[in-house]
């Protein structure tokens, strides 16, 4: 029987595990919005009309139009203070904005209902949101507030996705929703899976959201 020592298992095998350890980590949200919706088979918002995404996965669809004084409410939330505005404080206000489309939205289509994350009880219930329904929401929320120019700092980017298997239930693929810095081009996740519904999302750069991509590093993969 063949006997190998650590040192040479790692010099053996090593190659094979870096492979898996690339294959393991994905980051998409690189191609068009539209791609996501497709995928999903739901609709981008038509003006100011949203599809809002349930059950897990898009399986039940909610039509919900926003008012003029629902446009009235986002343009106060989005007002850029006089003193110490920029692409910061629009974050934070993207931030209230989103929180309060959410309510609104959920109050009539009955989504305010959703637990914080997943579980099997939630699977198919048109008031429970998963990860994709949560950000293909987000992302239709932020589409009406770009379509209505109330975006001066920011644009609205593709759904990213990221996982990493290495983890195992702890890098489970995940979803959020896209904003990018117009004048960095910084991306950052916006995601409010694991907050309850109506709660500001959490805004932070993609690459320290969900999984940090300093922990995926090649010089910290274990061997």
């Amino acid at each position: 029987m063949l006997s190998l020592t650590s040192a040479t298992f790692s010099r053996l095998f090593a190659p094979i595990l870096l492979l898996i350890g690339l294959s393991a980590c994905s980051y998409e949200g690189l191609g068009p919005i539209e791609d996501h919706y497709q995928t999903f088979a739901t609709r981008l918002p038509a003006n100011n009309k949203v599809f809002v995404c349930s059950a897990y996965g898009c399986r039940t669809q909610s039509e919900f139009k926003f008012t003029s004084a629902d446009l009235t409410k986002m343009r106060s939330l989005m007002e850029v203070p006089k003193k110490g505005g920029g692409a910061a404080a629009e974050r934070r206000n993207i931030a209230r904005a989103l929180a309060w489309m959410e309510k609104r939205v959920g109050d009539a289509v009955g989504t305010s209902a959703d637990r914080p994350g997943d579980d099997l009880l939630g699977n198919g219930d048109p008031t429970q949101m998963d990860c994709v329904d949560v950000a293909t929401n987000l992302t239709s929320y932020l589409l009406v507030l770009e379509r209505n120019q109330l975006l001066r700092y920011h644009t609205v980017g593709s759904v990213y996705v990221k996982e990493d298997w290495r983890r195992g239930l702890s890098g489970w693929t995940h979803y959020a929703a896209i904003i990018v810095e117009s004048q960095s081009k910084q991306r950052y996740a916006v995601d409010g899976w694991l907050l309850a519904s109506g709660s500001e999302p959490e805004i932070v750069e993609v690459e320290k959201w969900y999984i940090d991509d300093a922990v995926i590093a090649m010089k910290k993969m274990p061997l």
